[in-house]
């Protein structure tokens, strides 16, 4: 994944992070909607890392 790819999907995921919880989210009484939602976008961040971060090479 290229770094100006890598930033625009780490970009997004910061700002779905922010509005989702206060917009679509915010009918949500129960704590699993929002243990979902943030399961979730921690997975999507761990996987755009791996995708980022494979080519590294050790010294």
């Amino acid at each position: 994944m290229k770094t100006p790819l890598w930033l625009a999907v780490m970009a997004l995921l910061i700002a779905l992070s922010y509005l989702l919880p206060y917009t679509l989210l915010r009918g949500v009484s129960s704590w699993a909607g929002a243990f979902l939602f943030w399961c979730v976008v921690t997975l999507l961040a761990i996987g755009a890392n791996v995708l980022y971060t494979r080519g590294w090479k050790g010294r």
